[in-house]
């Protein structure tokens, strides 16, 4: 569990965080399936992630609802927590997991679904535009462009 804390992150990662740092109209949080220990630890411990933590404003994990994602209630909790209960469609799930954007999209959110190998969105799980995600990216250096021009 110990090798958890130093996880080496993707290339895109640091330059997206730093993109992050200085966007002040995207509020970002970690939302994890992850103990609350856990994932504070990964963020402030990993060389990679540790000195961007600052950017995440907040590590939202799902403890206290005792259920795991894609479970709707864990994204209501999300939706609590940011202070956006009513309002799921102005929050972004941002993931490389297919459970979790369906998940996401299903309760209303928009998803960006993270697809480094460019092999495109194959899930079947949820029929129609709530299936899919919102946009799918190969870099993560994209997200803050696509988010901003959906909430223009």
């Amino acid at each position: 569990m110990s090798a958890y804390d130093s996880l080496s992150s993707f290339p895109d990662v640091s330059p997206s965080l730093k993109t992050l740092s200085t966007t002040s109209n995207i509020t970002a949080v970690v939302f994890s399936n992850g103990t609350y220990s856990m994932v504070s630890n990964s963020v402030h411990k990993s060389p990679d992630l540790s000195p961007h933590a600052s950017v995440f404003k907040d590590l939202i994990v799902v403890e206290e609802v005792k259920k795991f994602k894609p479970a709707p209630s864990v994204y209501e909790h999300l939706a609590r927590k940011m202070g956006k209960e009513g309002k799921m469609d102005e929050m972004w799930l941002i993931s490389g997991n297919p459970f979790d954007v369906v998940g996401a999209r299903a309760v209303g959110m928009q998803a960006i679904w993270v697809d480094r190998a460019g092999g495109g969105w194959v899930d079947g799980l949820v029929e129609g535009e709530l299936g899919r995600p919102t946009a799918v990216v190969k870099s993560l250096e994209e997200v803050v462009e696509i988010v901003q021009k959906h909430t223009r």
